[in-house]
């Protein structure tokens, strides 16, 4: 968990921070809150890459390959000593690259193997960091009020301070300074483990601890449809629907900026990939950098409407179902079909609905309530996620228990053609899911217990076995 601010100015209080030395061989001073700012992200750069160039890669071969050819062994101590630009660095800021890149590193790997476990592309694995290309930022660890201090000055204003010193040969214009970072805040600031400043968009992250959402037992338990046409729909017969005016609004520029930016690739005679690797020009980029910024803006939103719609079902419900569905299995393209009688071409099949209803999906970001749910209901011990198999649910009378394709009619529509039984087929589905999770908390749908995503093919015998990726509170 974390909160964002946006950073109004910096400035310095103290002494002349040491910068290190000018080509003449004099040193530098200076009390600027932006060159500071800037002289910190490039220092964190400078260690994080140097812990970087030691790992290395494993080719095709078997084969381990360096990242870099001239690994840096060096300790933050011998570093200060060797390169005199960083001794006037606070301890809590240059140490904190250690562990962020090798977090940052395990993870890409633990990220690749699940990938290729489930038929993925393994992606790539993280590289150094490019002043010219990454944005420039650096953390500052708390560790229980020794650095990275906030303090609030009113309503929606607040100052965090790094503290540090100039190395002991270069105190002409003292020896301890203060580094004042005014934000702005909108909301109370809860307990934080650390910073991460971000100079290029001049936005402050506080890293929090997840805190349990405040509730009170209430007994009640719901079953979740998650889908296209409904980003939710509850078993009580509730929906949520996210914003898609506002989100297909910012899909239309999004393609519309993409197509000035394949016209400028075009004018140039070359192919989109060597425009790119030849250099583009200074329109190009920036269509390119707001195309990015409408893509972050739109992962917000939905973002926002998960979070506060997750937040209210461990709230006011004691035991949750959802399906376990398995995106990247759905969105995939569909199987070519050659066409016998005519050799090298292909018979139709039905790729373009399958196009249209896989960006459907991806839109509206399936995965991302059940993984909200997943690490909410770890931290609150009253409530229970229990997570179904999702085959059939959609076909499955909830009263008679018929399963027959020809039940939905429709997108929203549900008949059952055996006992006529008639609901929107969102929430006859909710239904079928809720009852298959009480029946799996009871035992009585014979499938057993999963404990990891890894028991996967084990657990989805039988038509209401179900898979929790880790045991919950039953």
């Amino acid at each position: 968990m974390s909160q964002k601010t946006v950073i109004e100015r910096v400035d310095v209080q103290g002494a002349h921070i040491y910068l290190g030395m000018a080509d003449d061989g004099s040193p530098m001073y200076s009390n600027d809150g932006n060159r500071v700012m800037q002289w910190l992200c490039d220092a964190w750069r400078f260690r994080f890459n140097a812990n970087r160039s030691n790992r290395y890669i494993i080719n095709k071969n078997k084969e381990k390959k360096p990242l870099s050819e001239h690994p840096d062994t060096r300790t933050v101590k011998t570093m200060r000593v060797e390169c005199p630009w960083i001794a006037a660095v606070p301890t809590y800021v240059i140490q904190s690259p250690d562990r962020i890149e090798n977090t940052q590193w395990f993870a890409a790997i633990a990220r690749r193997k699940t990938n290729i476990t489930h038929h993925r592309k393994a992606g790539r694995m993280p590289s150094f960091l490019s002043r010219k290309h990454d944005d420039h930022t650096f953390a500052c660890w708390y560790n229980n009020g020794q650095n990275a201090l906030f303090q609030q000055v009113n309503r929606n204003h607040g100052i965090v301070t790094i503290k540090g010193q100039n190395p002991k040969d270069y105190r002409d214009h003292g020896t301890r300074f203060t580094i004042r970072i005014h934000i702005r805040v909108s909301q109370p600031i809860r307990p934080y483990t650390g910073i991460r400043v971000n100079w290029t968009k001049r936005t402050l992250v506080f890293t929090n601890t997840p805190l349990p959402i405040k509730r009170e037992q209430t007994g009640m338990a719901v079953g979740v449809d998650v889908g296209v046409a409904h980003a939710a729909a509850q078993s009580n017969g509730m929906f949520l629907d996210l914003p898609k005016t506002k989100l297909a609004k910012i899909d239309r520029e999004i393609r519309r900026r993409q197509r000035a930016m394949a016209r400028k690739a075009n004018l140039s005679g070359k192919t989109r990939r060597q425009y790119v690797r030849d250099g583009v020009s200074q329109r190009y980029a920036r269509e390119r950098a707001k195309v990015a910024d409408l893509y972050a803006k739109k992962h917000r939103i939905i973002t926002d409407c998960y979070q506060k719609y997750t937040t209210g079902l461990v709230r006011d419900f004691e035991i949750v179902c959802v399906e376990a569905l398995q995106t990247a299995n759905m969105t995939r393209k569909a199987t070519p079909k050659p066409d016998p009688n005519t050799p090298g071409h292909y018979l139709s099949n039905g790729q373009s609905r399958k196009r249209g209803l896989n960006r459907s999906m991806r839109n509206n970001a399936l995965g991302m309530l059940r993984s909200m749910l997943e690490y909410k209901t770890k931290l609150e011990d009253t409530c229970t996620l229990v997570q179904v198999n999702p085959a059939y649910t959609s076909q499955t009378c909830f009263q008679c228990k018929h399963i027959d394709p020809r039940n939905r009619e429709s997108q929203a529509a549900f008949q059952c053609v055996n006992c006529g039984h008639e609901d929107n087929a969102d929430t006859n589905a909710a239904l079928n899911i809720l009852e298959a999770g009480l029946q799996h908390l009871a035992s009585t749908d014979g499938a057993w217990h999963g404990i990891s995503v890894q028991d996967m093919l084990n657990t989805l015998r039988g038509q209401h076995a179900t898979l929790p990726c880790e045991p919950q509170h039953a």
